[in-house]
């Protein structure tokens, strides 16, 4: 299909009239040129017009090809969002993943027990290990702090799919400064990334960006959406990320020149991957984008991707500006910390040499 290939109504619907899935052609005035049977069902099932469907913060996003994540009614979906010449073509998809069993959530609750006591372990050796000044034993032992790590970011994502799945993730909104939040989080995994080659820098268009939020939460999506691009960058590359105002919205955007996403993954990255997925313990359980868009949902906002083969990939997230009662922002003393983990050290276990893990790192 070429890029500025015109699409009429009736092409639409020969093209997408028996789709099951809701299909909407939207023209440059933003009206609703086309709703495919499915996608008026859909709009009567959520007891909104079809030309709701898509709200304005997605439409107005400027990239051609990209696909975003948004609620219906009750329901979790994704959208895909082609525009050409005269016509947006939005293409919509729903996850149908089931909620965790007891089963599932006991089997979770045992394994951070387990977790927990061998790291007490590790720390009462740990504190022998250090009075011996054996550069072997020392190495060893941060080898093996970062082999915990490695298991305590795969448990942690687990367990906050399971409250997404649930949707019950905690939630504790305060007043913070989503700016400065950025900033520093950016300079600390700048700081980290440097090892590696590659650099972080963050820019902003204001210099406070007050809003009602679960700072933790914000900490934890944005470490995950870095952690996410370094593994999709070479040395020599920067990664930027950018905050901006519109409207009554904040987009947190991380754009990184790696290798890019392809249509096919694109086209289910979003979906919520089953519990017991064989994946690589040293890469956590490929959960990244999908807990940062259950953060971003828990805060009422949007995640948006676009991407291409060997072009990269943008991540923006958009999520509305709360209200604040004070201006008087609450800064936790122990940063990046979730608990008791030093969130960026640990969703950047799988790139970081071992010996950025011992137990000073962690006190």
């Amino acid at each position: 299909m070429g890029k500025d290939m015109s699409l009429q109504p009736e092409v639409l619907a020969s093209l997408f009239g028996m789709n099951r899935d809701p299909v909407l052609g939207i023209d440059n005035e933003r009206k609703i040129v086309f709703a495919n049977p499915a996608a008026a069902q859909l709009g009567a099932q959520a007891g909104i017009p079809a030309g709701d469907l898509l709200p304005e913060h997605i439409l107005s996003d400027q990239a051609r090809q990209f696909i975003a994540t948004l609620r219906i009614g009750s329901r979790r979906a994704n959208v895909s969002v082609l525009r050409l010449e005269d016509v947006t073509v939005c293409t919509y998809s729903f996850l149908s993943a089931d909620p965790p069993s007891s089963g599932q959530v006991r089997a979770l609750q045992a394994m951070a027990s387990q977790l927990m006591t061998a790291r007490l372990a590790m720390d009462a050796l740990n504190n022998h290990i250090e009075n011996s000044g054996d550069p072997v034993i020392q190495e060893a032992s941060s080898a093996l702090y970062k082999q915990y790590y490695l298991l305590r970011r795969s448990c942690l994502h687990l367990n906050q799919l399971m409250g997404i799945l649930r949707e019950d993730l905690p939630y504790q909104p305060r007043v913070t400064d989503l700016g400065n939040l950025c900033r520093e989080l950016c300079d600390t995994v700048g700081e980290l990334s440097g090892s590696l080659g590659i650099s972080v820098v963050f820019n902003a268009d204001f210099s406070l960006h007050l809003t009602m939020a679960d700072r933790d939460l914000l900490e934890e999506m944005l470490a995950n959406l870095l952690a996410n691009s370094l593994l999709h960058c070479k040395q020599g590359d920067t990664i930027h990320v950018d905050l901006q105002r519109q409207g009554d919205r904040f987009i947190l955007a991380v754009n990184d020149p790696g290798s890019g996403i392809t249509p096919e993954q694109l086209a289910s990255i979003f979906n919520d991957a089953p519990l017991d997925d064989k994946t690589d313990p040293a890469a956590g359980a490929g959960l990244g984008l999908t807990i940062a868009r259950g953060i971003a949902e828990r805060h009422g906002g949007t995640l948006i991707l676009e991407s291409r083969p060997g072009q990269g990939a943008s991540v923006r997230v958009s999520l509305p500006i709360r209200p604040c009662e004070s201006t008087t922002v609450n800064t936790p003393l122990a940063r990046y910390r979730s608990d008791g983990m030093n969130i960026v050290l640990t969703e950047l276990s799988p790139l970081l040499d071992k010996k950025y893990f011992n137990k000073r790192m962690f006190d």
